[in-house]
C-alpha cells in the first residue's frame, strides 16, 4: 500500500509542475544585453500571477518574451494576440531550461505601428507604479 502511495505521489509531483515560462522568470532587466528582434506571436501564455509571456518566432528560433501582469495590459488596452506580427525591445537571458526570454522593454505592433512601453528609463516596470497608486487610500 505505501508503494502505491508513493507512487501516486512521485506522478502526481511530475503532473503539476508548473510551466517553464512560469519557473525562469528569476532575471532582472539588463542594459548589456539589450537587443531588438522581430517575429510573430505563435502563443501567449498566461500565467495566474505574473507577467504573460508571448512565445515570438523570428524564424526557426522561439523566444519567450515577458511582458507585464494580466491586469496591466488590461488596463492600458493592450491586446496582443497570437499571428501578431511585432518589434520587441528589451533584455534577453537564458532560462534554466535553455530557453531563450525578453524582458520586454517595449513592444510595437508591426501592422498598426502602436508602441507598447513597458518600462521605464531606468528599466523598471511601469505597473510597479500603477500597483503603488492602487494601493494608496
Amino acid at each position: 500500500m505505501n508503494i502505491i502511495l508513493l507512487t501516486f505521489f512521485i506522478c502526481l509531483f511530475f503532473i503539476v509542475q508548473p510551466s517553464h515560462a512560469e519557473t525562469d522568470l528569476s532575471e532582472v532587466y539588463d542594459e548589456n544585453t539589450e537587443l531588438t528582434i522581430s517575429g510573430k506571436i505563435i502563443d501567449i501564455v498566461l500565467p495566474k500571477r505574473g507577467p504573460a509571456i508571448l512565445k515570438l518566432s523570428p524564424g526557426r528560433m522561439t523566444y519567450y518574451v515577458v511582458t507585464a501582469p494580466r491586469w496591466y495590459l488590461s488596463q492600458q488596452d493592450i491586446v496582443l494576440n497570437a499571428g501578431l506580427m511585432i518589434e520587441v525591445k528589451g533584455s534577453k537571458y537564458f532560462g534554466r531550461e535553455g530557453n531563450v526570454y525578453i524582458i520586454g522593454r517595449e513592444i510595437k505592433c508591426r501592422q498598426t505601428g502602436k508602441k507598447i512601453i513597458l518600462r521605464d528609463m531606468h528599466s523598471r516596470p511601469l505597473w510597479g507604479r500603477h500597483e503603488m497608486q492602487r494601493r494608496q487610500p
